[in-house]
């Protein structure tokens, strides 16, 4: 009897995610429960255990995306009719535990890789040696993230609008955690751009759910910040702070990464004025914030003063939203970020 194995649906049936380790070997023996692999979708990671006693055979290749709900191996029940073909003996793979998390972090098999240690054992520089070179063509992550970012170009109709506006005394310290309290609370009276799409259809949300970009050395991810709509802005800059060590350390959830209706995403300590986000299906909207700038200004009085200001850049999808909301919109999340300022 064959059994499949199939990928767990970590974020939602479909998508793509990556194996990212295998613990067993083509053709090798498991007992029910066993390790088998290691998988990936979206920055958070699971473990595929054995559901049966027998065999491994099929396993696919690390990296390439399989669509969650699929198979990724099969396992024959010892006992079963073996396949005529001849099968390999199943290797032991020796590494150090130092290469053995390096290889999951840079996708790589260590079946495929020539020990230079001891008796042939796997080290870091030969986890590293094996690595793709620069210029390869993009695999795992980056090839899941480049899918998505070309789904949303390809099915949505993005437009960005740029406001540049002073910001008066606003601290700058936390100001990501203070973007992100405003526009939640903005996006409560401005509900088309709180929710999402499902194909044509527009599907609203009770509650803002704001997400914020992080980078990390795996790629761009965007976690979701726990009570960025009612949470008071210490309590927002904790939870800021919390996911965003949580996504470097790579422990995010699928919790943490599913059902948010709008992102927030800041190039302004990169010295980024205006740029054009790209929004994160199936979202509607996603808010960029620039450098905080001082220029030369004048008061009511004529007398020249120094003015603090910030370039917001929302793209929108504007089959969904058109252009006049999404403007009074990027006026409101202003209003709330001075609000948040006084208060």
């Amino acid at each position: 009897m064959t059994t499949d194995v199939l990928m767990p649906v970590i974020t939602e049936a479909g998508e793509d995610a990556v194996v990212t380790a295998w613990f067993v070997d083509e053709g090798g023996s498991v007992a029910e429960d066993q390790l088998l692999a290691e998988v990936q979708a979206e920055k958070v990671s699971s473990e595929v255990r054995a559901p049966v006693a027998g065999r491994v055979y099929g396993l696919v290749a690390i990296n390439e995306p399989v669509p969650q709900g699929s198979p990724i191996c099969r396992i024959e029940e010892t006992g079963a009719p073996k396949e005529p073909t001849a099968t390999p003996e199943p290797r032991v793979v020796r590494a150090s535990p130092a290469a053995k998390r390096l290889a999951r972090e840079l996708g790589i098999d260590l079946t495929t890789v020539r020990g230079s240690g001891p008796g042939g054992r796997i080290t870091e520089a030969d986890v590293r040696a094996a690595a793709p070179e620069v210029g390869e063509e993009r695999t795992g992550f980056r090839a899941v993230i480049a899918r998505r970012l070309r789904e949303s170009l390809r099915e949505t109709a993005p437009v960005t609008l740029f406001r540049t506006e002073a910001i008066g005394d606003v601290p700058t310290e936390g100001f990501t955690a203070r973007v992100l309290a405003a526009a939640a609370r903005a996006l409560r009276r401005h509900p088309r751009l709180n929710g999402t799409r499902d194909g044509d259809r527009f599907v609203p949300a009770d509650e803002p759910v704001v997400a914020v970009a992080v980078q990390t050395d795996d790629g761009l991810v965007a976690p979701i910040v726990p009570g960025a709509a009612t949470g008071t802005l210490p309590e927002v800059e904790a939870a800021l702070e919390e996911v965003a060590r949580r996504a470097r350390e790579r422990r995010l959830t699928t919790e943490d990464l599913t059902g948010a209706t709008f992102t927030v995403t800041n190039l302004g300590p990169y010295g980024i004025d205006g740029f054009t986000p790209i929004i994160d299906p199936p979202q509607l909207a996603i808010l960029g914030v620039g450098a905080i700038r001082t220029r030369p200004g004048f008061d009511r009085s004529g007398s020249l003063v120094p003015v603090r200001e910030v370039t917001f850049s929302l793209t929108f999808d504007h089959a969904f939203v058109d252009g006049a909301p999404a403007a009074a919109f990027l006026g409101d999340v202003v209003v709330e970020l001075r609000h948040l300022a006084g208060s």
